[in-house]
């Protein structure tokens, strides 16, 4: 059983929107961890997307309303919802996906 210092990985990340993967589960869902700093790309995904925010804020702007989730604090992201998180400084989270969703980005911003 593998064990993983996720925070400590994290802080060490330094350019944003650049995931790493921390585990696989089950071949299907993956974990991975991301630093935040800036506006990303506007997007959706076929299915859900968990973000858990280890440090900072960001705000994520959700099919139209702004949703501000803090260090601590979690969302769950609907399969569909058009969806980028905004971040004002700088933000470490940890992201619960179905493997292959990053490749469903739209580069729209």
């Amino acid at each position: 059983m593998a064990k993983h210092e996720v925070l400590r990985q994290a802080r060490g990340l330094t350019l944003p929107f650049r995931p790493v993967e921390i585990t696989d589960i089950d071949g299907e869902y993956h974990t991975f961890i991301v630093r935040y700093s800036g506006d990303y790309v506007h997007h959706e995904h076929d299915r859900d997307e968990f973000v858990y925010i280890l440090e900072g804020m960001l705000i994520f702007e959700l099919g139209g309303r702004e949703e501000e989730v803090r260090q601590g604090e979690a969302i769950l992201i609907p399969a569909g919802t058009r969806h980028r998180p905004r971040c004002k400084g700088s933000a470490l989270g940890l992201v619960v996906e179905t493997k292959g969703l990053q490749k469903q980005m739209d580069p729209i911003v």
